[in-house]
């Protein structure tokens, strides 16, 4: 991918706050992305999601054991093994670790007890940008069990940082310099957000509204996940 490039393409089409973005393809198309639960008046679109809702629901993810997901076939995109596929609610996220903002580290397998909000963003993206305040408030709610890792692609580091201190967020911030994590994470546009209890992925969404909109459907989500 691309930066320049997929920037330029993004000009070009008047991409605006609450436009998805293209993240895999190098290529930024109309379209719309998931139906909210909640009532809303937002027009949204996304990058190469088709009209209908991406997001994607499982009544029994909560049920599945922490010997599935810990199983020795899970993929590992900082091992570079394992499947690479599109994934679904009920697959087993793959595990990675990856470098945060700060100097620490994040491995997705040591939150296995717990449930994991895993978004895939850049700077470049105006959809991105808009619903971050839903992480930081989700943060400030107080949640025990819960993480919240955004994974900026395959941007310089230091552009991410001052991204970040120039607005304040404190959540954690994580680094996918090559793209090798997003390689096990594909999607066609970004914001890309994907709910993990226990190390299964619970939901999946493509796109954003406004942060209040997103923030209600990631509580409602997490909510589900803990009760």
């Amino acid at each position: 991918m691309k930066k320049k490039a997929l920037k330029a393409v993004a000009v070009m089409l008047g991409i605006t706050l609450l436009t998805g973005c293209g993240a895999n393809s190098g290529e930024v198309n109309d379209a719309t992305v998931f139906e909210s639960e909640q009532d809303s008046e937002s027009d949204v679109t996304a990058a190469n999601v088709s009209e209908d809702t991406e997001e994607t629901t499982a009544e029994d993810t909560k049920e599945t054991t922490a010997e599935n997901t810990n199983s020795g076939d899970r993929a590992n995109a900082t091992l570079g093994t394992g499947e690479k596929k599109e994934l679904s609610v009920g697959d087993t996220a793959p595990d990675f670790t990856i470098d945060l903002k700060g100097g620490s580290t994040f491995t997705l397998s040591d939150y296995d007890d717990k449930v994991v909000l895993l978004n895939f963003w850049a700077t470049w993206c105006g959809p991105c940008q808009g619903e971050m305040p839903a992480f930081e408030k989700l943060k400030s709610d107080g949640y025990a069990d819960l993480e919240i890792l955004c994974i900026d692609i395959m941007e310089e580091r230091g552009v991410v940082e001052s991204f970040i201190d120039e607005l304040g967020y404190t959540f954690n911030i994580g680094f996918d310099d090559e793209g090798k994590i997003a390689e096990y994470y594909p999607t066609d546009g970004i914001p890309y957000t994907l709910v993990i209890n226990k190390g299964v992925i619970s939901k999946v969404y493509v796109g954003a509204y406004d942060w209040e909109t997103q923030y209600k459907e990631y509580k409602s989500a997490i909510d589900e996940c803990l009760n």
